[in-house]
C-alpha cells in the first residue's frame, strides 16, 4: 500500500511540550507535521515549500496569529488556517475568525476532535492529496497503489517503488506546483540528505517512462528552486 503523508501541516506553537503533542497526533491521524516555534521560521520556510493547512496559536512566538493569517496568504494564497487558543473569550474567536481564520481549536487539544476538524477543513478548501484506495485513474493513467503499478492506456510501465509515489504525487496536483521538501517527504520519506539531482533524476525517467510529452496531453515542468509541475495540456 501506498506509504504518503496526508497532508503537509505547518505548526507554528512557542510551547515545546504543546507542540510536541500535536505533532504526535497529527502523525498518528497520518499528516506530516513541521514545528516552528514562533511566525518568523515559518513564513520564510514556506516560501520555498508547499503546506495545505497553518496550525497557529493565537500568540505565534513573535506575532498575534491575527497578523500571521495575512502574511502566510500573501505567501501561499488561499492556505486553510486554524488558531489554537486557551480558554477563549467569544470576543476573541469572533475577533480570530474576522482576522480570516477558517476555525478555531480550543488548548488543550482533544485527538479526535482535532483531527476531524483538521480534516473536515481540509475537505472545505479542497486540498488534493494521493487517496488512500487501491485504484487511482488520472485519463489513461491507472495507478495501482496495493501493488505499486502504474498503467498507461492499458499497457503496464515499470516503474519502481520510489518513481511510482513521485508520479502518483504528481498526478494527484494535476496543475498545482509541488516543492521539493513536499516531494522528499511522500518519495523519500522525509531524508534532506536526497541530492538535487538524483530528484531531477527521477523526474527525468517519469517524463520518459510515462511518456509525459505534449503531444500526448501531459508536461512535466521544472520549477527553478522550487520542485515540479505535471500540467494536462489540451491540443
Amino acid at each position: 500500500m501506498l506509504n504518503v503523508p496526508l497532508m503537509r501541516i505547518a505548526l507554528v506553537e512557542p510551547d515545546r511540550s504543546q507542540a510536541n503533542l500535536i505533532g504526535r497526533l497529527l502523525l498518528a491521524g497520518g499528516h506530516a507535521c513541521e514545528h516552528f516555534p514562533a511566525s518568523t521560521p515559518f513564513l520564510a520556510s514556506a516560501a520555498s515549500q508547499t503546506f495545505d493547512l497553518l496550525l497557529a496559536d493565537v500568540w505565534s512566538g513573535d506575532l498575534a496569529a491575527e497578523d500571521v493569517i495575512p502574511l502566510a496568504r500573501k505567501v501561499l494564497p488561499g492556505l486553510p488556517v486554524m488558531v489554537l487558543i486557551t480558554a477563549p473569550r467569544e470576543s476573541e474567536i469572533v475577533s480570530i475568525l474576522h482576522a480570516g481564520a477558517d476555525d478555531c481549536l480550543t488548548k488543550p487539544v482533544r485527538g479526535p476532535e482535532m483531527l476531524a476538524r483538521v480534516d473536515a477543513l481540509l475537505r472545505r478548501a479542497g486540498v488534493r492529496r494521493p487517496r488512500n484506495r487501491l485504484r487511482s485513474v488520472f485519463g489513461d493513467y491507472a495507478f495501482d497503489t496495493a501493488h505499486d503499478v502504474v498503467t498507461f492506456r492499458g499497457q503496464r510501465v515499470e516503474l519502481t517503488p520510489k518513481e511510482f509515489r513521485f508520479a502518483l504525487l504528481l498526478f494527484t496536483n494535476l496543475s498545482r506546483p509541488v516543492s521539493r521538501a513536499h516531494i522528499l517527504e511522500a518519495v523519500w520519506t522525509r531524508s534532506r540528505d536526497v541530492r538535487s539531482r538524483t530528484l531531477d533524476t527521477h523526474a527525468s525517467r517519469l517524463r520518459s517512462k510515462l511518456q509525459l510529452r505534449p503531444e500526448l496531453g501531459y508536461a512535466l515542468t521544472p520549477l527553478y528552486g522550487y520542485g515540479y509541475q505535471l500540467d494536462r495540456v489540451v491540443s
